[in-house]
């Protein structure tokens, strides 16, 4: 079975984060999300081959990942980030 492209995978987690009320702009050029709290502190950010969480890479493959898994691994690298 042919694998899932990053691009693809992008698409993909951006239109699942949409649907989960997050805000999206995956037209931009680096495409962004962030949860729709009131005042979010973070962004999560679809870069070229890598995702990052404000300015740290989440060191992930974003390919064939689920949106509970990934929704998941960014909370788990917030909540360590906001602990320091």
């Amino acid at each position: 079975m042919k694998q899932e492209t990053y691009k693809a995978a992008r698409a993909r987690l951006l239109t699942e984060l949409a649907a989960r009320g997050w805000t999206t702009r995956p037209a931009l050029k680096v495409p962004w999300a962030e949860p729709s709290a009131w005042k979010p502190d973070y962004r999560v950010w679809f870069r070229a081959q890598a995702v990052y969480l404000n300015a740290h890479s989440l060191w992930i493959d974003i390919r064939g990942m689920t949106i509970d898994d990934f929704t998941a691994r960014v909370q788990a690298v917030y909540d360590v980030r906001r602990a320091h």
